[in-house]
């Protein structure tokens, strides 16, 4: 074996969550040294990634906004018997943005003060040995004052093991102007014998656009030839003329802000201090997820979702999927006539395994 130089931070997994870190330990601790390693031959992958901009943090925002490649001022969702616009500005961003953004960091094109503190190596296996040491293409020991793990999980699961969201994208170019200028996040078809799916739709321009079949299953596969049948109905219902296929992709993952704000040596007791702040609205979130996969048929979870974006104000729903809501809020969604096909047992004793007191 042999050795390298010492980081400050080894950051295992070159996908969204790593490169974001790359940024935001630019931004926050500017004088670190960062290894950011990530065994496919290019970071980022090939995604898109969009999110409500209440979702980021304020002090976020100087290093997080330059990355966004598109804006929107709100958003749709359609089930069978509501539309609703909601005026939440919505945002996303690519994974050609955040890699070409992310080598430009490594460059020293970045930020002030960064030349050559950002090692970027793609291709390459890693092996974490300890909380302090990785290995990497399984011959050269690296040692750092904080390993981070950002590689995912070896199977997409939600929390617990309940179920899998997965996706499955096409971004087209048509012949006509698209009909729609804003997002439709969920436009959930009739039929929904297979479990929760829906079409995501996000219009990248006049002629561009990217639709995507999202669906909640038990299993992890997704329904190629369903996701085929959907997105060629809406292409047909738009009237856009022809549409050319641009690229294809699946996934998503969530962001880290957190992480970067700690000094290395205090980043397990400034998450582990977090974790215990947050823990009624991660056992809430898991709750959730138990309802949706566990408690309701297959063919009733778009009840759920239609519910929330019926009775919630935006103010709340902004701040659920930014991860701050309340204990009122909380309440609110749960509040009222439950969907068809709750287990009622089962629906209280979910509750059983729920933390303290939530702020309100």
């Amino acid at each position: 074996m042999t050795s390298a130089a010492e980081f400050d931070y080894s950051v295992v997994g070159g996908g969204l969550q790593g490169c974001l870190l790359a940024h935001a330990l630019a931004w926050h601790r500017p004088e670190a040294t960062v290894l950011l390693v990530e065994r496919a031959d290019e970071l980022c992958g090939n995604h898109t990634w969009s999110f409500h901009e209440t979702d980021v943090a304020e002090q976020a925002r100087s290093w997080f906004d330059p990355l966004v490649t598109h804006r929107w001022p709100g958003y749709r969702v359609r089930f069978s018997t509501l539309s609703r616009r909601v005026n939440i500005s919505y945002a996303t961003i690519t994974s050609d943005r955040l890699r070409e953004a992310t080598l430009s960091l490594a460059g020293g094109a970045g930020g002030p003060g960064r030349a050559g503190r950002l090692v970027v190596r793609t291709g390459e296996s890693c092996e974490i040995l300890s909380p302090t040491a990785v290995r990497l293409g399984g011959t050269t020991d690296v040692s750092c004052r904080a390993v981070l793990d950002c590689r995912g999980r070896a199977e997409a699961g939600s929390p617990g093991g309940a179920g899998y969201q997965t996706f499955i994208g096409h971004e087209y170019e048509t012949a006509q102007r698209w009909p729609a200028s804003e997002p439709t996040v969920m436009d959930v078809p009739a039929d929904q014998a297979a479990g929760f799916e829906f079409l995501y739709e996000l219009p990248l321009g006049p002629d561009r656009v990217l639709l995507e079949y999202t669906r909640f299953h038990e299993e992890p596969a997704c329904d190629e030839s369903r996701a085929v049948s959907l997105i060629a109905a809406r292409l047909a219902e738009a009237d856009a003329g022809s549409a050319k296929l641009i690229r294809s992709e699946r996934g998503c993952l969530p962001m880290p802000e957190l992480v970067a704000r700690a000094c290395p040596d205090r980043v397990a007791a400034e998450i582990a201090s977090a974790a215990a702040e947050d823990r009624l609205r991660r056992g809430f979130t898991r709750f959730l997820n138990r309802l949706l996969f566990c408690l309701v048929r297959p063919e009733d979870r778009w009840k759920i979702f239609q519910r929330f974006y019926r009775v919630l104000p935006e103010e709340r729903i902004s701040r659920f999927y930014a991860h701050r809501f309340t204990f009122t809020d909380a309440a609110r969604i749960m509040i009222g006539w439950p969907p068809m096909g709750l287990a009622p047992i089962r629906f209280a004793r979910s509750f059983v395994s729920l933390p303290g007191p939530l702020p309100t």
